[in-house]
């Protein structure tokens, strides 16, 4: 794995006002412990920082960390960040041994398109986006690939199905990395067609007409007009 270097000054003054001068003065407040590292407050400025960033292009990098000419083995361990204007407040550096294991979490990057996908329209399901492992220092790996290309619908890959080399992997290895799901479908309910429902429509109007002439009758009756034959008198 690649090293940067990064310059680090030591920090006499802590406290909250001690940590608001030095981002004032475009440093980032930090500091550096370890196994065998006793916790020491420093600075490092935050133009360096970025410069050193921008060096590689892995989430995990050590750094090469010069504190009053002494050189030092870190990696960032924790990062904070305002809430509001997402600018580095202070940095967490953990001293490391190259010699020594650690334990880490790299990211996983899924790499290729499903054939499942593709031919079966299949949807990738990802479960799992980092990993943990132990190995030496000079042995984390940049990126760690996981092809995906061959998987079918219903297809997946488990932690126990990859190898990283020169490392152990802790993460539990029954846990799935990622599966490709059947698709998804879904069933609209037939409905009724526009002749059919103005079919229906012209027999109600048919009804209801024949109703209302019948009714009309029985209405003419009922208003007591006399029919031909009852205008007879009885001698």
């Amino acid at each position: 794995m690649k090293e940067v270097s990064l310059q680090a000054s030591p920090r006499t003054a802590t406290g909250k006002g001690a940590a608001r001068q030095s981002r004032m003065a475009g440093n980032i407040p930090a500091v550096m412990y370890g196994p065998e590292t006793a916790p020491q407050a420093i600075e490092v400025s935050l133009k360096d920082l970025r410069a050193a960033i921008k060096e590689t292009s892995s989430t995990v990098t050590i750094f090469d960390l010069q504190v009053g000419g002494k050189s030092n083995k870190v990696l960032i361990r924790d990062m904070q960040r305002d809430p509001i204007t997402l600018s580095v407040t202070h940095i967490d550096f953990h001293a490391i041994s190259m010699n020594k294991p650690i334990n880490i979490t790299v990211p996983i990057n899924f790499t290729g398109i499903p054939e499942g996908v593709k031919s079966e329209g299949g949807i990738l399901q990802t479960a799992m986006r980092e990993i943990e492992i132990a190995c030496l220092p000079k042995d984390i790996p940049e990126t760690f690939d996981v092809d995906v290309s061959e998987l079918m619908v219903g297809d997946s890959i488990h932690v126990r199905d990859i190898d990283i080399p020169n490392a152990t992997i802790l993460s539990e290895e029954q846990r799935t990395l990622v599966i490709v799901q059947p698709p998804t479908i879904v069933s609209i309910p037939e409905t009724e067609t526009e002749g059919e429902e103005g079919e229906e429509g012209l027999e109600g109007a048919e009804g209801e007409g024949a109703e209302g002439a019948e009714g009309a009758e029985g209405a003419e009756g009922a208003d007591g007009k006399p029919s031909s034959g009852d205008d007879k008198k009885e001698d």
